[in-house]
This record gives structure tokens, C-alpha cells and sequence, in this order.
């Protein structure tokens, strides 16, 4: 359910389109919004984006596997090989998902819980196999990425500098996952990669010669 507020900065109107939404950059003059219960905190100034050619923004709507989605916000990460956006995805059943993209790769995942044991950071190597719901996953890359900035509505607290330890996993078929451990126990995101075409997207930036 949407909920309309202001921001206590500018008093710009800040739309929260999912009641699992608790931050909220206002896109007027880009405060950092923290939201409790009916309150806002400002935070400060969310640090600039970088260029990054993306086709991607914020509102833009697609379909995953028959239902349909709207982007609400977006995390920007730096690592080894370049930028990687993870952008928020409302579902209209309202669940949260996200949408990785990084190099012209995409890929969806949610949020998941699994019975098995996962590896401690430290222990993960590439080529190691991790078992995720009885399935054989392999350890494709593990690192430390360190978040840029955010746009939009996320559904926890992030900030310049923020550090998140990655292990990114290979599946069965397109199936993927990716162990976050910038939170203890590490957060499992399971999911499978997705051609652009498949996504349905509209509402994308306009680039000069499309």
C-alpha cells in the first residue's frame, strides 16, 4: 500500500510504495530518509551515483515469470571489475525482489532461507561447492564490494562506504545465488540469470541512437 509523506528537509512529497520499504532517498534534494512507523529521520545527503550506462531507472516496470514488477530503488556497488547495480523490485503482490546487473548481465533473486550450514567469508574459495535447498551450487566469486550510494526505496539501511562481503554462486541451469555477509548471519539471495529481452521492461532511459 502506498503512503505518501514530506520530507522533513525540503518538504518535497516522498512516496513509500511498499510497507517493507524503511529508507527512502528524496529525489528532490537527496536526503537520506529513515523511516519509524509514522516518523521520518533525515540521515543526510545520499552521496552521488556514478554514470553507468544503464538502461535502467527508477519506475520502470517489467514481468518475471508471468508477474509484473516496478522498480523502487536501486543500490550501486563498486568491486573488482567494475560497478554492479542491484535495483529493488516491488511485485504487485507487493513481494520484494531485485534485479542484479552488472556488465549486461542480469539476474533475479529474493531473499531466502535455506536449512543447510553456510561457510564462514573467510573459508570460501572459487570452485568450492556450497549446498543450497539439496542442490549443488559452485562458488563462482567471492569478494568485498563497497556501496557507492542508493536511489529510491530499499527495504534496509545503506550508506556510502557501506562494505558488503559477497560470495556470488553458480547452480544448476540458470540458477544462481549470492551469500551477503554484511550482516550476521549472511543473507542467501536465490534466484537465476535473465536475458534483457525476458524481462518485458518499459519505461527505460532514452540513450541517443535507440
Amino acid at each position: 500500500m502506498k503512503k505518501e509523506v514530506h520530507c522533513p528537509s525540503c518538504g518535497a512529497p516522498v512516496v513509500f510504495q511498499s510497507a517493507a520499504s524503511v529508507l527512502a532517498v528524496c529525489e528532490y534534494c537527496g536526503s537520506t530518509l529513515v523511516r519509524h512507523d509514522l516518523d521520518l529521520e533525515n540521515v543526510g545527503k545520499m552521496a552521488q551515483l556514478q554514470a553507468d550506462g544503464s538502461p535502467l531507472q527508477l519506475r520502470a516496470e517489467g514481468r518475471y515469470r508471468g508477474d509484473s514488477f516496478t522498480v523502487v530503488g536501486r543500490i550501486q556497488l563498486r568491486f573488482e571489475k567494475g560497478l554492479w547495480n542491484e535495483w529493488h523490485l516491488l511485485f504487485n503482490d507487493q513481494r520484494s525482489g531485485w534485479l542484479g546487473e552488472a556488465a549486461g548481465i542480469y539476474a533475479v533473486s529474493f531473499l531466502s532461507e535455506v536449512k543447510e550450514g553456510i561457510p564462514k567469508f573467510e573459508a570460501l574459495h572459487p570452485g568450492q561447492a556450497v549446498i543450497l535447498r539439496k542442490a549443488s551450487y559452485e562458488v563462482i566469486n567471492v569478494e568485498k564490494a563497497f556501496c557507492i550510494g542508493g536511489e529510491g526505496e530499499l527495504p534496509f539501511e545503506i550508506g556510502p562506504g557501506y562494505e558488503a562481503p559477497v560470495a556470488d554462486l553458480a547452480g544448476p541451469g540458470r540458477q544462481f545465488a549470492t551469500l551477503d555477509y554484511s550482516e550476521d548471519p549472511p543473507l542467501i539471495y536465490m534466484g537465476e540469470y535473465a536475458e534483457f529481452e525476458e524481462l518485458h521492461l518499459s519505461g527505460l532511459k532514452e540513450f541517443d541512437g535507440w
